[in-house]
C-alpha cells in the first residue's frame, strides 16, 4: 500500500512538471483543486486500508466469502465516490466564492472538477481491487500493476497535454484510462486465479464493519487534511494567482518529502507489532527508538537537500516566473523545519499502526488549527503571505514536542509491562485504528 501511495504521488509530482510548462491558468487550478484531491484520497486510503485487512483476515475462508466481501467493499466503494463527487461538483459554486476566481478561469476550474470526480469512480475501483490483491498475499503482482498504470498515466498525461494539447482535459482523460487499466487487471487476475468468483447478491453491512474500524480514522485524518489545505488556500488567496500557483507547487514538494517519515513510521508499526505478537516488548520499544534514529538522520539530509537545491527543483517544475519565486519562496522558509516534521510524521504514522489512531488525529488537529489560526491572524496583522509560510515553519518546530512523550508513551507500554509479569501488554497485534 506504501507503494501504490509513492507512485500516486510521484504521478502528481509529473502531472505539475507537465502543467507547469503550459501556463499559470493551468498551474492556478492545479493548486485550487489540491484540497478537493484529498477528499479522493481519503476515500481511497480508508477504502483500500479497509479491503486489504478484511481480505487478510478472510484469507483462509471460500473464495465465495471472499468474493463476498470484496463486491461489498467494491459497491460501497463505487456508492460512497459517486455521492462525493456529487457533492463536490455541487458545491463548486461556493468554492468560486470562496476562492474568488475570476470569471475568465471559473469555466476551467468547474471543467477540471466535474472531469477528476467523473474519473475517480474508476480510480477508487482500481484501488479496491488492488487491495485486494495484497490482502490474498499477491503484493507483487499488486505492485506490477501500480507501477506499470502509473507509468502509462504519466505517458498519456505527455501525449495529452504536452504533443496534444488537451491541458487539464488530458490529465482527466489520462486518469479515467489508467484507473480503468488498473481495475481491468486486477480483476482479470482475480479471476485467473480463482479468488474472484459471481457472489451471492444479499447486501449485508456486516461485512464493511472493518470500514468502520480500519477506513473511519483514515477517511478522518485525510477529511482533515482536506479542510486544512481549503483553510491554506483561503489565506493566500488574496495575494493573487501566482502566489496561489507557487504556494501549490511548494505544497505539493512537501508532500513528497514527508513521504519517508510515513514509510519509516508504517514499518516502525509493523515491527511494532510482530515484537508484540511474540511478547517481547522491549524488543518493539527498541525498533521504536531505532526507527524514530533512523528518521532523524534521513531528514536532516532530506531538509539540507530541498533547501539547497529549492531553485532547481521549482524551475525544474514550473516556467512562470512569478509562481516560481513563490514556491522557492516557500520552501527556503519551511524546508528546514522539515528536520523535526519529518520525524513528526514518523511518530504519527507509528500512533496509527499502534492502537493510536485517534490519539494521532487529535494531535494532527491541533497542529492544524494551531497554523489556521496564526495564519489568518498574521496575515491580517502583516499582509504578506510570508507571514503564513512562518507561521507553518513554528508550527512544525511545535509540534516536535510530542516526540518526547511518544518515547515515553511506548517506554511505559512496552518496557515497563515486559518487565513486570503482572501486568498484561496493552499493544493488539492488529489496531483497528490504524
Amino acid at each position: 500500500m506504501l507503494l501504490a501511495s509513492l507512485v500516486n504521488m510521484i504521478t502528481q509530482m509529473a502531472n505539475v512538471f507537465f502543467m507547469g510548462h503550459t501556463g499559470q491558468d493551468v498551474l492556478y487550478v492545479l493548486s485550487l483543486y489540491i484540497p478537493i484531491s484529498f477528499l479522493l484520497i481519503a476515500l481511497v486510503e480508508a477504502l483500500q486500508l479497509s479491503t486489504q485487512v478484511t481480505i487478510s483476515r478472510n484469507r483462509g475462508k471460500n473464495q465465495t466469502e471472499i468474493s463476498s466481501k470484496l463486491a461489498h467493499y467494491a459497491a460501497g466503494g463505487l456508492l460512497l465516490t459517486i455521492a462525493v463527487g456529487l457533492i463536490v461538483i455541487l458545491c463548486v459554486p461556493l468554492f468560486r466564492y470562496y476562492y474568488g476566481i475570476a470569471d475568465s478561469v471559473h469555466p476551467l476550474f468547474s471543467g477540471y472538477v466535474r472531469g477528476m470526480m467523473i474519473a475517480a469512480i474508476p480510480t477508487v475501483l482500481g484501488a479496491i481491487a488492488n487491495a485486494a490483491l495484497r490482502g490474498l498475499g499477491m503484493a507483487q503482482q499488486a505492485s506490477i500493476i501500480a507501477v506499470g498504470t502509473a507509468a502509462v498515466n504519466v505517458l498519456l498525461v505527455y501525449l495529452l497535454v504536452r504533443v496534444i494539447g488537451l491541458s487539464l482535459s488530458g490529465i482527466v482523460y489520462a486518469n479515467m484510462i489508467s484507473g480503468l487499466l488498473s481495475l481491468a487487471a486486477a480483476v482479470i487476475y482475480l479471476i485467473r486465479t480463482g479468488h474472484l468468483k459471481l457472489p451471492p447478491r444479499v447486501w449485508r453491512m456486516s461485512q464493511l464493519i472493518l470500514l468502520r474500524h480500519v477506513g473511519v480514522p483514515v477517511f478522518v485524518s485525510y477529511c482533515l487534511i482536506f479542510l486544512s489545505t481549503l483553510f491554506y488556500n483561503g489565506i493566500i488567496s488574496p495575494y493573487g494567482e501566482s502566489v496561489i500557483a507557487g504556494f501549490g507547487v511548494g505544497y505539493r514538494i512537501q508532500t513528497m518529502a514527508i513521504l519517508p517519515g510515513i514509510v519509516i513510521g508504517s514499518a516502525i508499526g509493523i515491527i511494532i507489532n510482530q515484537n508484540m505478537a511474540e511478547k517481547k516488548g522491549e524488543r518493539a520499544y527498541e525498533g521504536f527508538k531505532t526507527g524514530m534514529q533512523h528518521s532523524y538522520a534521513a531528514y536532516v539530509l532530506i531538509a539540507a537537500g530541498v533547501w539547497l537545491f529549492k531553485d532547481s527543483i521549482v524551475s525544474f517544475l514550473i516556467v512562470e516566473e512569478a509562481a516560481r519565486q513563490e514556491a522557492a519562496q516557500y520552501l527556503s522558509i519551511v524546508a528546514p523545519s522539515y528536520i523535526l516534521m519529518g520525524p513528526l510524521m514518523t511518530a504519527l504514522l507509528t500512533m496509527e499502526q499502534t492502537g493510536q489512531g485517534y490519539r494521532a488525529l487529535l494531535l494532527n488537529s491541533v497542529y492544524f488549527i494551531l497554523i489556521v489560526t496564526a495564519g489568518f491572524g498574521m496575515t491580517s496583522l502583516l499582509d504578506q503571505p510570508e507571514a503564513f509560510y512562518w507561521c507553518i515553519f513554528f508550527a512544525n518546530l511545535a509540534g516536535a514536542s510530542v516526540i518526547i512523550p511518544t518515547f515515553r508513551m511506548y517506554k511505559k507500554r512496552y518496557v515497563q509491562a515486559a518487565s513486570d509479569p503482572d501486568h498484561r501488554a496493552q499493544e493488539k497485534v492488529f489496531s483497528p485504528q490504524a
